[in-house]
């Protein structure tokens, strides 16, 4: 074996190609090689790493969660960091390739390979190091927001998911930023400042955007409603789901959703169902005339004591005369459940037992004419 290193030729090694030695290039294959082999594991040990770092601010528990999200950015970013390291082995190669950017009447710049290389490494490292620390503010949400739930806050529940995307939202301008003066050599004070002058034109063609951004704070300060609370806005009555930037998310009782922007809610007259203690219903049946005074007396009581009857109806039943029409008047029957309902009993089942037992009393007192319905 010892024979046989001495038998090779190492000058081998030290000739050079397109200006870079043969070691070099051989040094370069090998550095990526071992990009692809340790990316894992090293990786993972830098996860492994920030899950500790987090567990002391952090239940125990929530070790495997943090080295989830970290996973797969520290993969990428050890990668990223092994390929510069062997691309740069060949700089003498890559200074040999010259780029000629015009500057009008100031000439011309030159780049060279090497440069192009060290700016798109910055890039690359900028984009993966801010999905890192995006990953750490999901993080941080899933905390306070289990910590919420567990507290029953729902004020903070609601306020968390907004101030999540914030914090994303400022991550990444701030990434951008930096993109743009490290990278690409923007002057970022000048940027700035043309921003603050276009920003008035930017915020009057969005301004309905503004509104809705602002409308959300409007919600989440003032708090006509929680996330979870009943709703009744016009025609549309159904559960909050998510309260956005834009938009608050609705959802009926079939299973329908209802995207609503933030400024019809807070400019509208907006009932919250779930502050109240009761339910109010209304039951419309039409009756044919020839029915007497007296039987009529008799039906309206006798619906009365019925719905009284039927648990968890509560009081007051009222029962008027509506509607006037040439053929048929209008029997209108009010009565309250509770709100919320009883554990056990359903809301639907509830008003088909009540509209079964009036159809039963009307129909033995009176003659029907056509059936207007419930509500």
């Amino acid at each position: 074996m010892n024979w046989l290193l001495l038998d090779i030729d190492w000058r081998f090694f030290d000739n050079e190609y397109l200006g870079e030695k043969v070691s070099q290039y051989l040094l370069f294959a090998g550095i990526i090689l071992l990009s692809f082999i340790l990316k894992r594991p090293m990786g993972a040990l830098l996860a492994r790493i920030g899950s500790v770092l987090t567990s002391k601010y952090s239940y125990p528990e929530h070790k495997g969660t943090v080295k989830d999200l970290l996973l797969k950015p520290m993969e990428r970013l050890v990668q990223i960091i092994l390929f510069y390291v062997a691309v740069i082995q060949l700089e003498g190669l890559m200074d040999h390739f010259t780029f000629h950017h015009s500057l009008g009447k100031a000439g011309k710049q030159n780049y060279t390979l090497s440069d192009v290389i060290d700016h798109i490494f910055l890039f690359v490292f900028i984009v993966i190091l801010t999905q890192a620390i995006s990953r750490l503010v999901d993080f941080v949400y899933y905390i306070r927001s289990e910590t919420a739930r567990k507290e029953n806050n729902l004020s903070r529940v609601q306020l968390l998911p907004l101030i999540k995307e914030m914090s994303k939202l400022l991550l990444w301008i701030l990434s951008c930023f930096w993109i743009l003066g490290s990278v690409f050599h923007v002057n970022i004070p000048a940027l700035v400042a043309g921003l603050g002058i276009g920003g008035v034109a930017i915020a009057l063609a969005a301004k309905e955007t503004v509104e809705n951004f602002f409308a959300a704070f409007t919600i989440l300060s003032d708090k006509p409603f929680l996330t979870g609370d009943a709703i009744k806005l016009g025609d549309v009555e159904a559960v909050v789901e998510r309260i956005g930037f834009r938009s608050t998310r609705l959802r009926n009782l079939d299973g329908s959703a209802y995207i609503i922007p933030n400024q019809k809610l807070v400019s509208q007259n907006l009932i919250n169902l779930s502050l109240r203690d009761r339910r109010g219903m209304t039951l419309k049946v039409n009756l044919k005339y020839g029915i007497s005074n007296a039987k009529l007396h008799q039906l309206m009581e006798e619906l009365s004591s019925a719905l009284l009857s039927i648990s968890p109806v509560k009081e007051p039943i009222l029962i008027s005369i509506e509607g006037f029409d040439k053929e048929t008047f209008q029997l209108v029957i009010s009565y309250d459940l509770p709100y919320p309902l009883p554990e056990g009993f359903q809301l639907a089942e509830l008003k088909r037992t009540v509209n079964v037992k009036v159809f039963e009393l009307v129909n033995a007192n009176a003659v029907l004419g056509t059936p207007v319905g419930t509500s």
